[in-house]
């Protein structure tokens, strides 16, 4: 390798033109709907001073009209924000940014207009004119775009700079001949809420929209909050009706009628804007006050005498004492959601819920080998419930604690397990094809090759490191002895470095054998490395009394020797279940023969490792000095070698070894589990549980006590000590481990879970479609936990708990938003005109364009029941008891007519808004040639969302009082299928038919 030293000098020279510091007032203007706080930057371009004081004046000037023409365009924007750009206009405003590109182009169409013949008269008669860069077209969608690329933002924290390019600065005499013409790039700094307001709105779009699945595995969205509220009301009515009700006489013939889930979902609407604005409609509480009370008392008078404790007749004046509502029957029918009396104390939805579930206290029966049989399950993807059949039916039926019957329901074989339903079963392949995907879950595991995995892994280190050289590298250039020559007419012409390796070599020693070592954590690899480098400094000069080219050469040299060494370490089987401190055969073969005759321990493990660290097979010094010369030659520094050896210090890899014949160990390994796994079976012993112990557990969930019975079986089956004979043996009893470690994982994950339902800390029925393994059978406590959830009433959720709080700089003091949409209250019943709503208006039409005579339909309701009474007999995993499934789809589609958020300033010296508005209608731009162009249109805030709500109750043979089954009674008449007459034709110019429609969804 040859480098040349280059004799170089770099001198800097500093001369710039020193610009008298100007001081310029500062103006604070606060202007429309927005406050404002103004930063100035410009360059400095190398001009007249007098000259550059002129257009300084300018560029004062311009900043404070700049400043103010983007108020009145950001004031523009926030409410007419287009969010479906026109066709022509897609190359200038980009549909995924329109808001930011609209108000880019408003702010250049301000500017233009504001600086049009705009000029500064100075002292002496001279001036300076500011004009704005050049849009020749306003009309033109390629001017457009040019114009838009004018203007740049930049917005943080409430905080938003703005930048106009190319602003021009032309400078007069008094005669008016032209001094100089500069452009300058000039910055505001605007303080605004704009930004603020429309994520704010986007998002809040975006929260209704997001469905049930996603939300509950975000724990936030319009599906989440719908889920609280509509799950544990399905609950309650399902589970009065299962335990309470007469057979005979059902309390609800229909469990999710569309009036009870408009109430839902309008009260799960104000809880979205709670969550994203951070607070809600301020009328809120008084529109949901009549439809919640209806509600409330439909479903007293189904089920629950709510009569003693609630005047429903009285409230229902009070709310509307000025609209001749003598009783809640009037205030029903009229349908009225707008009250004008005062709020009186109501009946809360906690009550509702309890009052549903009250009564309940029939004992059950918690089943432990369930449980076993899943952690069994899980340690070979081959094994199915038909093998588990084959292997238990028999000896577990030998027992007195198995009797056929339970045998039969437990493997599917019971009468009592089919379908007893006329009508449609193919809503019946989604909800048993989920119950059979759980334990497909759970046989998908493999935990068996994991332990064996787990077992033959080496976690290989790097330890013991160490470099030498013996001496420097490049040795200093020589020099010419000036007795020797005329070094007066020698110049040095070049200074070369030059690296040879002279030789190379590496040893490894493998360790192969035990020994007398029983541990598992050793040395398994050491290595010595040694490369011999040779370093010369060349240099030549030229003799200047001739024209030759190099005269002179001369060098010098040095070799260096450099020495490395190190060693891999291995930890056999790092961290298992069990203790495992000595095993009498780790390299060498030996111990118990296991499945296949001499046992395989980790005999390869120092090949394997090697390989692992190289990346290739190293067996001998030959194939390390072989692999270390394929580096690379030129070793300079200790870094080098370090890098030529992998000289790796952070090197830790864990290298999974490859057992002779896999499968049969693994065979030989289940079979020991279904001994133990059956013996464990016939040992759990049941618990005894009452059914509101199971729903709301304390202080700990009942199945706890299967916990303490495992722990008592694990004692006898996995060795305690920690003494193996080789790898087989470890495996064996690290399976056994990992066997009941999954029996106490499975128990535990359900109490927990269980016990979380009854404090409040988790919502069942948001886990329940995300993670339908952990969850099934704690599915019958989901109303107890969201009960939890809704904070403890209807008239508390719909309490305003104050503004929101925008973070922006102490310039703009706080700022508070509030939220107001019309209409308020979405119904799904009736539609609304303009005399009830101010805000409707046909699609696409302006403020001043009113049709008295145009509905509006705000919200459309729909369900589909599954299955319908007596729903669908299964054995969900694990089958704590006989259970019925039915289930419900909900759909839910909404419109409003208009949406808008304030942001008010908390200075009290200012009583400004800034108003962001969403509602259907055209969008134009005022261009500063005095005309129009069509931006695009706003559209109008819409969501579609919706549930599939599962219900499971005790199976008749479990609880044999009450009514049962669960699900709508379709044969009393029950749609099983039914839509509001909103349904399908939201929004404005509604012409639907006022009737509720079946079969729709």
């Amino acid at each position: 390798m040859t480098r040349n030293r280059l004799r170089t000098i770099t001198i800097a020279d500093d001369d710039r033109a020193r610009v008298p510091f100007a001081v310029i007032g500062v103006l604070l203007l606060v202007s429309s709907v927005t406050i404002v706080a103004t930063l100035q930057t410009r360059s400095n371009p190398e001009i007249d001073d007098s000259t550059e004081v002129a257009v300084d004046r300018g560029e004062a000037y311009a900043t404070s009209v700049i400043r103010q023409a983007t108020v009145r365009a950001t004031d523009t924007v926030v409410q007419s924000p287009v969010t479906t750009v026109a066709s022509d206009m897609t190359g200038v405003l980009d549909p995924d940014d329109a808001f930011r590109d609209q108000t880019r182009l408003t702010i250049m169409a301000e500017v233009t207009a504001a600086l049009e013949g705009r000029k500064q008269e100075l002292s002496e008669g001279r001036t300076v004119a500011v004009s704005a860069p050049e849009v020749d077209d306003w009309s033109d969608p390629d001017e457009l775009e040019t114009a838009v690329g004018y203007v740049e933002l930049e917005e943080e924290d409430g905080i938003m700079d703005v930048t106009i390019s190319d602003v021009e600065f032309t400078v007069r005499d008094a005669d008016g001949e032209v001094e100089t013409t500069v452009t300058r790039d000039v910055t505001v700094s605007v303080g605004t809420t704009m930004m603020e307001l429309h994520d704010r709105v986007e998002e809040y779009e975006s929260y209704l929209n997001e469905g049930m699945i996603d939300s509950i595995q975000n724990r936030s969205g319009y599906g989440y909050d719908l889920a609280k509220r509509l799950w544990p009301l399905a609950w309650g009515k399902a589970y009065y009706d299962r335990l309470v009700s007469n057979p005979g006489d059902r309390a609800f013939e229909n469990v999710t009628p569309n009036d009870h889930v408009e109430v839902m979902a309008n009260d799960a609407r104000f809880t979205a804007q709670q969550e994203v604005f951070g607070t809600q409609d301020d009328y809120g509480n008084r529109v949901m006050a009549g439809p919640f009370l209806c509600m409330a008392y439909d479903l007293s008078d189904s089920a629950l005498d709510l009569g003693d404790t609630y005047d429903f007749d009285g409230i229902a004046d009070k709310l509307h004492p000025d609209d001749n509502v003598s009783s809640v029957d009037d205030l029903c029918a009229e349908g009225l959601v707008s009250p004008d009396g005062e709020l009186p104390t109501m009946p809360t939805l906690e009550e509702l819920i309890m009052g549903l579930l009250d009564n309940v206290d029939k004992s059950g029966t918690i089943q432990g080998h369930p449980f076993a049989d899943v952690a069994l399950q899980e340690m070979d993807a081959d094994l199915s419930q038909n093998d588990l059949k084959s292997d238990m039916w028999g000896p577990l039926n030998e027992t007195s604690r198995f009797t056929e019957d339970y045998l039969e329901d437990y493997f599917g074989e019971s009468e009592r397990s089919r379908v007893d339903y006329e009508g449609d079963l193919d809503g019946l392949q989604d909800i048993t094809g989920a119950f059979d995907d759980i334990r497909e879950n759970a046989i998908n595991i493999n935990g068996t090759n994991d332990v064996i995995d787990d077992v033959y892994t080496v976690r290989s280190e790097f330890v013991d490191g160490s470099i030498t050289r013996d001496g420097g590298t490049h040795p200093l250039p020589p020099e010419l002895d000036s007795d020797e020559y005329d070094t007066e007419n020698y110049t040095i012409e070049e200074t070369r470095e030059l690296t040879s390796r002279i030789d190379t070599n590496a040893s490894i020693e493998k360790r192969t054998t035990d020994g007398s070592d029983t541990s598992l954590d050793r040395s398994l690899v050491s290595f010595e490395f040694k490369v011999e480098m040779r370093y010369t400094t060349e240099r030549d000069w030229n003799y200047t009394n001739t024209n030759s080219s190099t005269d002179l050469t001369k060098s010098k040299s040095r070799t260096t020797t450099y020495t490395g060494s190190y060693e891999l370490h291995g930890e056999f089987a790092p961290g298992l279940e069990v203790s495992s401190n000595r095993v009498d055969h780790v390299l060498n073969s030996g111990g118990q023969s296991g499945p296949i005759g001499t046992a395989t321990n980790w005999d390869d493990a120092a090949d394997d490792v090697t390989e692992s660290f190289f990346g290739e097979r190293v067996d001998d010094d030959t194939d390390l000095t072989s692999w270390l010369r394929t580096r690379e030659s030129d070793i300079e520094s200790y870094s080098d070698f370090r890098d030529a050896i992998k000289y790796e210090t952070s090197y830790r890899e864990d290298v999974v070894l490859s057992p002779n014949d896999r499968g049969r160990l693994h065979s030989w390994i289940m079979n020991d589990l279904r001994d133990v796994h059956l013996e464990t079976i016939k040992e759990i012993e049941p618990v005894e549980a009452e059914i509101m112990d199971i729903l709301n557990p304390s202080p700990e969930s009942p199945m706890r006590e299967i916990e303490n019975h495992v722990r008592g079986i694990e004692i006898r089956y996995v060795n305690g000590t920690s003494d193996f004979e080789n790898a087989p043996d470890l495996a064996r009893m690290e399976a056994r481990q990992v066997y009941f470690d999954n029996i106490r994982k499975y128990v535990d994950s359900m109490a927990a879970e269980h016990e979380q339902i009854a404090q409040g800390r988790e919502n069942l029925m948001n886990d329940l479609l995300g993670n339908f393994l952990d969850d099934v059978n704690e599915i019958i406590n989901g109303p107890m936990d969201l009960l939890d959830e809704i904070l403890g009433s209807g008239e508390e959720l719909l309490q305003d708990e104050g503004g929101a709080s925008v973070d922006t700089p102490e310039v703009l003091n706080n700022v508070n938003i509030e939220v107001d949409g019309s209409p308020t209250y979405h119904s799904s019943q009736v539609a609304v005109n303009r005399t009830e709503v101010p805000a409707v208006r046909a699609a696409g039409d302006g403020p001043l364009e009113i049709d008295e005579d145009m509905d509006f339909a705000p919200m459309g309701a729909a369900y589909d029941n599954k299955i319908g009474l007596p729903g669908f007999p299964l054995l969900p995993w694990p089958p704590l008891f006989y259970l019925q499934v039915d289930a419900w789809e909900i759909q839910i589609e909404g419109e409003y007519a208009r949406f808008e958020v304030q942001a008010t300033s908390g200075d009290p010296s200012v009583t400004d808004t800034t108003t962001y508005i969403r509602e259907d209608k055209d969008v134009t731009l005022e261009t500063p040639d005095g005309g129009e162009h069509k931006l695009g249109s706003i559209d109008p805030i819409k969501y579609e969302n919706g549930q599939t709500i599962l219900v499971i109750v005790p199976a008749p043979q479990f609880l044999p009082k009450g009514a049962p089954g669960v699900g709508d009674n379709q044969r009393a008449g029950a749609p099983a299928n039914l839509c509001s007459p909103l349904w399908g034709d939201i929004g404005s110019d509604f012409t639907g038919d006022p009737e509720p429609e079946e079969g729709c969804l």
